[in-house]
């Protein structure tokens, strides 16, 4: 890998051993060399960039995205050489006045930075140069190739699908990154960056800050609002279980979200602008027009939570009905969820082998009756083991409420995720970024009879090209109604 002294930068001997030790430490080289301040969030969201692909971060109003963005956009064009750093936003003045703000200033407190920096651009070499432009001239954002390539994307709720492609194009060969940021207010059903956290989730590592995480900010204050903080930075980022990250003392010279701030948006907000309290504190996207059976943020709250262990054990299986579909088997253990076991499409006595050598005859098997789960059911059943057959296109239970069993076991799991939410304890499930991109990928509608319908799988892989094979399967796991057997 290309480092500091592979490049005509003449730089002095201490600083090219700096930049070779910041390619394993960034953190260090923000908070030593670029003299930037780091609280647990921002220490998370360099990492997560220097170890990942990509990147997406929603975050609440006042939580230092910006000069964590600027700080990786310095540190990345500096420690790998050559390379290109592109950074974009909506609009001009997004570009010029925030992110390319905080560049410059780094660039003026530290002359020995590689590079001129001017309004909108940083030159070292003719293949070696961070640029800045917003998103109103697409032919800019075209052909950029190099051995070390970094994206940041600012405000990226207002950025454009041909952008992405854009990137997606220069993501091959060498090491090609890109970093989205933004705050969640205005992001609708559509735009990529939400779409990132929900249904195209597998592809990113996402993060979520909100104003309780504030390094201002008690870790035990709100406790009615603890599925807000993110575990991630008492557990691995250095944040204080127990006492403020920071000194209040600092809130004038860094502006970051305080307690204060919290209270007097709670008071004014929580109540009659749900909208803004979600987005603009908690880093959450606005539930106005959610056409999704189950939040994002509530099956996040479930992710690795812990529960009481023991309880029932109850295992789900959705069996492969194409070519291409998985069969999947999730083993449940009272409210918890463990690791998918997945296996391609076998004939019935294959899957019923492989169900029998998991789940070891132990506890109860709902299975999806619908094509080749029927002959699953029939021989499982045979053989004397505990098992419900499900057939999602049945009445369902409550049937003034629902269209079908499919559409009442997945609003029934919502149900469950709501109370994993808001009071913890109810439910986990694996980190699987496939599982948790089909719970919330899922949609519904309201038939104008009232009645909640759950789309199809065949709806959803129309949408997603694949099947919701590991959330149909999690559903029936976590399905406790009785349902009749087969």
């Amino acid at each position: 890998m290309a480092t500091a002294n592979d490049a005509a930068d003449p730089v002095g001997e201490e600083m090219a051993e700096v930049l070779r030790l910041a390619e394993d430490d960034p953190i260090g080289f923000v908070s030593e060399w670029l003299d930037i301040k780091t609280w647990s969030g921002m220490r998370l969201v360099i990492d997560t960039v220097w170890h990942n692909q990509r990147t997406s971060v929603r975050a609440c109003h006042g939580i230092s995205k910006t000069i964590t963005a600027a700080a990786i956009a310095v540190t990345f064009l500096n420690v790998y050489r050559p390379s290109i750093v592109i950074t974009s936003a909506p609009t001009g003045r997004q570009v010029k006045e925030l992110l390319w703000k905080e560049i410059r200033t780094i660039y003026q407190k530290h002359p020995y930075l590689s590079g001129l920096c001017q309004t909108l651009d940083v030159r070292v070499a003719p293949d070696w140069y961070m640029i800045g432009f917003a998103t109103d001239f697409a032919q800019n954002i075209e052909g950029f190739h190099a051995p070390h390539i970094l994206w940041v994307l600012d405000e990226a709720k207002g950025l454009p699908e041909w952008l992405y492609n854009a990137v997606e194009g220069s993501l091959t060969g060498g090491m090609a990154k890109v970093l989205e940021i933004s705050t969640t207010d205005g992001a609708d059903q559509q735009c990529p960056f939400r779409k990132h956290h929900t249904t195209e989730r597998a592809k990113w590592k996402c993060i979520r800050l909100s104003a309780i995480d504030s390094p201002f900010v008690h870790p035990d204050e709100y406790p009615d609002l603890k599925q807000y903080r993110n575990p991630l930075l008492i557990k691995e980022y250095g944040k204080p279980a127990h006492e403020a990250e920071w000194s209040l003392d600092l809130s004038s010279e860094i502006q970051v979200a305080t307690q204060a701030w919290i209270d007097d948006r709670r008071d004014s907000w929580e109540q009659t602008r749900r909208d803004l309290w979600l987005t603009k504190v908690l880093g959450e996207f606005s539930e106005a027009g959610e056409s999704n059976v189950i939040p994002i943020a509530w099956i996040e709250s479930a992710i690795n939570a812990p529960v009481p262990e023991g309880g029932t054990e109850e295992w789900g299986l959705d069996v492969a009905r194409f070519g291409v579909d998985m069969s999947v088997l999730t083993p449940r253990r009272g409210a918890r969820v463990s690791k998918q076991i997945t296996w391609g499409k076998k004939d019935t006595m294959e899957t019923v082998g492989l169900t029998l050598a998991n789940t070891k005859g132990r506890g109860i098997v709902k299975v999806d009756v619908i094509g080749i789960g029927a002959g699953v059911f029939d021989r499982l059943a045979e053989q004397g083991y505990a098992v419900i057959g499900i057939n999602s296109s049945e009445k369902a239970m409550q049937s003034k409420l629902y269209i079908n069993c499919r559409t009442e076991m997945w609003f029934h799991a919502r149900d469950m995720f709501e109370q994993q939410y808001k009071h913890g304890g109810v439910l986990s499930i694996p980190d699987d970024p496939e599982l948790i991109e089909e719970l919330s990928g899922i949609r519904f509608r309201i038939r104008s009879d009232g009645l909640h319908r759950v789309e199809e799988k065949d709806d959803f892989k129309k949408r997603l090209g694949r099947s919701p094979d590991k959330g149909d399967s999690c559903v029936y796991a976590l399905a406790d109604y009785p349902i009749e057997e087969e």
